[in-house]
């Protein structure tokens, strides 16, 4: 007990440090609120295009036997002249994707469509390496991107494209929709996390005129806006993120259009969305500490140099919410032996306003994106709660992430299986492309079990604040751990009866 006394100054000065970080979290996010719902476009809509410049269109694809007819045949339907439009496919696959991709390539070819199958002996660079292979031979001026499970909508040149008529637009960015939202509850929670990011954080950065980002597909790029910038580099798994505040930095501005959707596949299984995190939290790590020195050196003004340190950093909240997990324990005892809040109306109301505001503003957030995303808030409210949770449930994975940039291991990418799910009844069990059960799971399971040991320490001292602040949390500990066993199972029975001498025998 005295060597606990002894750490009373450390442990609180650590609580204290992470509940302002979290403070400035959930005020920055009411504020993004504001912003969206109150600032008006910076760049008005300039109406139908009056002119035809030269547009290539690439699809970067890798093992995509799923969804890659579906995207090919949709980016060959986009609404332009077709002697002003190429598309270029670059295809790093390995499996029959690629012949596929070659069979509809000559068949969009004999129609008289200016359309290229790009191979590559190698994957260097992965996407960032492909998009810069095809620059090489584009022949637009501008250069729209697409992922694999992406479907354009025929109008998206037509509607970005007059955008570049403003000379200093270096991309226009799309919002995203959701092929599979209602597939289950994982797809339903993820679309209210998307929803939040493109109909809040974008509009208000680009509408408040601080640094937003290209986010790798359903987007349009001005193809000198890339060279000035230093064109893909692929340093970082995020290189959209790079090369966006690359090009910002520059001088060149983005133009986000939250009218324009196009519609995408969210991933299906626990390990398909942790591969995702995994990869979006270690390219924004990685460009956090790649771009944040240039950033701050900078003669931007200090409410863009703290948006951008802001969004760059924004994963580091899961790294916050596992310590403030870890630090329950030490507040319960400290809270019995050491009177650590003073009393006294004043101070009982700053307490109150410092442990609410960040306990409320992800709520809003999530509820004014839901709002405006669907018009039925209060419906999508049980989402809404899965949205906020999901946080702790995927925190182990994220600060996995960070860890490897920071002892300076090259970050491998782990690309995010598709299976062409776009309604309930389709089904992603014993297709190709599976992701085995993340090791991390074992983690998980140790944290749910010092999180359900810390909250019975809070009841017993009757501390509720505690007791269901650790409840809330590790519902969405329990979320990643069922889900993950859910898929074990769904696929260990499977290959079990496969393996089995009598697997293969007709009944």
């Amino acid at each position: 007990m005295a060597v606990l006394d002894a750490l009373w100054l450390p442990i609180m000065g650590l609580y204290c440090v992470v509940l302002l970080f979290f403070l400035c979290i959930g005020f920055n996010l009411l504020y993004l609120v504001v912003v969206a719902a109150t600032r008006p476009p910076r760049h008005e809509d300039p109406g139908p295009p009056t002119d035809f410049p030269f547009v290539t269109v690439q699809l970067p694809i890798y093992n995509e036997l799923y969804v890659v007819e579906r995207l090919i045949r949709a980016a060959c339907e986009l609404d332009w002249p077709r002697d002003r439009l190429q598309i270029q496919v670059l295809d790093d696959s390995t499996d029959e994707t690629q012949f596929v991709t070659s069979r509809l390539v000559r068949e969009f070819r004999s129609s008289g469509l200016n359309i290229e199958h790009v191979r590559r002996d190698d994957r260097v660079g992965f996407k960032a390496g492909a998009l810069d292979v095809g620059l090489q031979s584009a022949q637009g001026e501008f250069i729209a991107i697409f992922d694999a499970d992406f479907i354009p909508p025929g109008e998206f040149l037509r509607r970005t494209i007059p955008y570049f008529t403003y000379e200093r637009v270096g991309f226009v960015q799309a919002r995203w929709g959701h092929l599979n939202s209602s597939y289950s509850v994982l797809t339903e929670v993820q679309s209210v996390i998307i929803d939040a990011h493109f109909l809040v954080d974008q509009v208000a950065r680009n509408r408040g005129g601080y640094f937003m980002n290209f986010n790798g597909t359903a987007g349009v790029w001005r193809r000198e806006a890339i060279g000035d910038s230093g064109g893909w580099q692929h340093d970082t798994l995020a290189e959209d993120l790079d090369l966006s505040y690359r090009a910002q930095l520059r001088g060149w501005e983005a133009v986000y259009l939250p009218d324009l959707v196009a519609y995408a596949e969210l991933p299906v299984t626990v390990s398909a969305y942790r591969c995702q995190q995994r990869r979006w939290a270690t390219g924004s790590f990685a460009c956090a500490l790649k771009l944040l020195p240039t950033v701050m050196r900078s003669e931007l003004s200090l409410g863009v140099k703290l948006q951008a340190t802001l969004h760059l950093f924004g994963y580091v909240s899961h790294l916050c919410l596992l310590l403030m997990f870890l630090l329950q324990p030490f507040l319960l005892y400290y809270s019995q032996r050491i009177p650590v809040v003073p009393t006294g109306p004043s101070v009982f109301s700053l307490w109150l306003i410092v442990s609410t505001i960040p306990a409320m503003a992800p709520g809003i957030y999530l509820l004014y994106a839901q709002a405006r995303a669907t018009g039925r808030p209060l419906q999508r409210l049980p989402y809404i709660l899965g949205a906020s949770v999901l946080g702790a449930g995927i925190m182990i994975t994220v600060v996995g992430a960070m860890t490897r940039v920071l002892d300076g291991r090259r970050p491998a990418f782990e690309r995010t299986p598709k299976y062409g799910i776009a309604r309930a009844s389709d089904s992603w069990e014993g297709k190709r492309y599976p992701v085995g059960v993340d090791s991390i799971l074992a983690i998980e399971i140790m944290l749910a079990t010092f999180t359900t040991a810390t909250l019975s320490y809070a009841a017993m001292l009757k501390n509720w604040g505690s007791f269901f602040y650790c409840g809330y949390f590790l519902i969405g500990l329990f979320m990643i751990i069922y889900l993950s066993l859910m898929q074990m199972s769904a696929t260990a029975l499977p290959r079990a009866l496969a393996s089995s001498p009598s697997g293969n025998n007709e009944p």
